[in-house]
């Protein structure tokens, strides 16, 4: 209970980032009322999120703030597991689907962070190398296989994880919470 109250001030004290502080507030409603009727099963969904905002708008804190929210709350039970995209991809020929497996295995029951997550797709089409795609399909199998026992999220420039969106018609669906972090004036 002290977490909780303590992850509560942490998010109140964010400057702006107010989209975000609402989804967090909708989530904690929607936990409130399981834990009122018992009935946690309704917590038992896909939270995946896309975060996207310019560098220093809080992407990763939030992020961090979000898995906490979801461990205090029970819903999950790993670790915070932060990657960046270009980590899920190998040197060889069937080496990339090993390491996002193992990314993964890794974050387990927690959450997987990844961050310049668009860095798995090319501007200019969006589908980008083989490795790319390989990266790209084993993420979607894992996240389904995963879908309510672990939290992925996804950060990065709002243009950008545009087109990794558009890599596999797959992506959006997996993901369907999308909130933008605004520059900070």
């Amino acid at each position: 209970v002290e977490e909780r109250k303590q992850i509560y001030e942490e998010v109140q004290n964010l400057i702006g980032m107010e989209r975000a502080k609402k989804w967090l507030s909708k989530i904690r409603r929607q936990i409130d009322l399981a834990n009122k009727t018992k009935d946690r099963k309704g917590l038992k969904k896909c939270y995946n999120l896309v975060l996207t905002g310019r560098p220093g708008t809080g992407k990763t804190t939030f992020a961090r703030l979000v898995h906490r929210f979801f461990k205090a709350h029970g819903v999950l039970t790993g670790e915070f597991v932060e990657k960046n995209a270009l980590e899920l991809k190998g040197e060889y020929v069937g080496s990339t689907t090993p390491l996002v497996k193992a990314c993964f295995l890794e974050a387990k029951g927690g959450t997987l962070f990844l961050d310049e997550a668009y860095g798995l797709a090319h501007e200019n089409d969006g589908r980008g190398d083989s490795f790319s795609k390989e990266a790209i399909r084993t993420l979607l199998t894992e996240i389904e296989n995963n879908r309510t026992g672990t939290l992925v999220i996804l950060a990065g420039y709002a243009d950008k994880m545009k087109i990794l969106l558009r890599a596999d018609p797959g992506l959006p669906r997996r993901f369907p919470h999308n909130i933008h972090l605004d520059n900070y004036t």
